[in-house]
């Protein structure tokens, strides 16, 4: 647009003060106009690869009428011939290329062979010659950070339709795949993950059968065969094996009943399609009563969260231990009353002795199940101390094994005798530490083992949570309790620790925390937890 408007100030003016233009201001000044015509063309069409294709001929063609008024192949516009090439590269269309590039191949051989006519300028030699071939340089690498930014532009834009893709696929309660006429299954979208405990082969095999049960696959086979060739819809229910487990390997499979509902694409709207070429749409439902009670529970209460859910069920077992050692107390306080003497070495003293340390007992266990409360999290200041990680391991322990022992979970504490004690918030560290625990536990199947084990890297303590399942194959999966893991990142890193999820091949997730091992005296002068200027806080390094 502005090199039309300046060619139609231009043209006035050279009419007006120089006389008719000659015939090379005249073959610029085209140039400039019928920039115009394009961009019309371009706004009311919309057909962004056929302006472009016109835009690299024009330029290609304005640089050739130069090249045969200023000497031909030695004329200094002739490397301009590269720079239709680049701006066709902005094209989508494979063929714009192409047919800009036999363009300017043929109007190089015609500016080379054919006769030139008398020549209106002289060829430009020396400075003239290096300024163009610079600007030709300049130009081009225009265009090419042009084409750079466009590429960072669209793969930007891929990340983002994608990452909007996966959290549709997770809120839908469906699986939906496309079956190919050879047999090659493509998910398009859904939780597969969730569904299936993990994600399935990216091959172009037919994974579905692979992990249908057996007396389920000749049903399967049938039902497909008929859709493919009448194109009715068929739905009938199958056994799938779930986990990460393949045929062959040791250890019982375990199996899923999943609805299977196949239709043909393009059926319902009356298009008729040959049996080989016709696409199959596969949707997956699950009908396991487990896992719709599980959805439906999350649907009914969605403002009760995981961790919400955790802390309910600590404190009523906590409660409970509580209760008990409270009936203790009082049985211990009748005794104490109904015998006389109180000396040494009295009954009345004993059993004294006995009311004091269920009263302890009763204590430690209140104050154990008070830190779970959620108002108590949002401490303004943490307690920084020394804690034997083992110790409050097995604190946790005590208060996650019966949850555990009613699910059929067992849990596995690896001690080291050489491990430095931890300096941090004792409560935050038990809030998560049981948080995540719990939460293993309750995403387990009944003879999974919870394993804990600590080591020391890079001068921190780390302790590493996973889960080995006996006798099942599906693993577990750290997506499912993501709000869990980030409340016990966010505890973790008031104290300086951090939560992180690994990924070992053949064993699934595991949970690593990591603690600082610095001293108490170090840690509290950091820059992170005090501020004398009174500037804002920091959450984490």
């Amino acid at each position: 647009m502005l090199s039309g408007a300046a060619a139609l100030f231009v043209l006035p003016l050279h009419l007006a003060l120089a006389g008719p233009p000659h015939v090379a201001e005249i073959l610029v000044l085209a140039w400039m106009l019928s920039q115009w015509p394009l961009a019309l063309y371009l706004s009311q069409s919309g057909k962004l690869n056929r302006a472009i294709g016109v835009s690299s001929s024009l330029f290609a063609c304005t640089v050739a009428a130069i090249c045969i008024l200023t000497g031909g192949n030695a004329s200094f516009a002739a490397i301009w011939l590269l720079i239709p090439l680049v701006e066709a590269a902005f094209s989508t269309s494979r063929k714009t290329p192409v047919l800009v590039a036999t363009l300017c191949a043929v109007l190089l051989a015609a500016i080379t062979f054919l006769p030139l006519p008398q020549l209106q300028f002289q060829p430009l030699q020396g400075p003239a010659l290096f300024v163009t071939t610079l600007a030709a340089l300049i130009y081009a690498g225009m265009l090419a950070y042009r084409l750079s930014v466009d590429r960072k532009r669209a793969r930007n834009a891929m990340l983002a339709s994608e990452s909007r893709r996966q959290l549709m696929s997770q809120s839908v309660s469906e699986v939906f795949c496309e079956l190919d006429p050879g047999g090659r299954i493509r998910v398009l979208g859904g939780p597969v993950k969730r569904i299936f405990g993990g994600l399935p082969v990216a091959g172009g095999e037919d994974w579905l059968f692979q992990r249908l049960h057996v007396a389920d696959r000749p049903l399967y086979l049938t039902r497909l065969s008929d859709v493919r060739h009448s194109g009715a819809p068929a739905v009938f229910d199958v056994r799938v094996r779930v986990g990460a487990s393949v045929p062959g390997e040791t250890g019982q499979a375990e199996y899923r009943q999943l609805q299977l509902h196949i239709k043909a694409q393009g059926h319902e709207g009356g298009q008729t399609l040959s049996a080989a070429d016709r696409q199959l749409l596969l949707l997956i439902r699950q009908t396991d009563d487990r896992l719709l009670s599980d959805e439906a529970e999350a649907i009914a209460s969605p403002q009760e969260s995981r961790t919400a859910g955790i802390s309910r069920k600590l404190l009523e077992t906590a409660g409970m231990d509580a209760r008990k050692v409270f009936a203790d107390i009082i049985a211990q306080a009748v005794a104490l009353q109904t015998v006389g003497g109180v000396g040494p070495g009295s009954a009345a003293h004993a059993a004294a002795g006995r009311l004091r340390a269920a009263g302890e007992a009763g204590l430690e266990e209140l104050d154990a199940v008070l830190d779970f409360r959620p108002g108590l999290s949002a401490v303004p200041e943490p307690d920084y101390g020394t804690i034997d990680i083992f110790a409050c391991l097995a604190q946790c322990r005590k208060l996650v094994t019966p949850i555990a022992d009613r699910r059929g979970v067992e849990i596995e504490t690896e001690e080291a005798d050489d491990l430095p004690p931890a300096v941090a918030d004792g409560k935050c560290l038990r809030q998560a530490l049981c948080f995540i625990l719990s939460d293993m536990v309750e995403t387990s199947e009944s003879g999974a083992v919870v394993t804990v084990s600590g080591q020391t890297d890079r001068g921190d303590l780390e302790i590493v949570l996973s889960v080995k399942n006996r006798h099942s194959s599906l693993s577990w999966s750290s997506d499912a309790s993501r709000p869990v893991l980030d409340f016990a990142r966010e505890l973790l890193e008031r104290t300086g620790g951090s939560v992180s999820v690994q990924t070992m091949l053949g064993h699934g997730e595991s949970v690593a925390v990591r603690l600082p091992v610095r001293p108490v005296p170090a840690r509290r002068a950091g820059p992170i937890h005090a501020d004398p200027a009174g500037g804002p806080v920091a959450k984490s390094a």
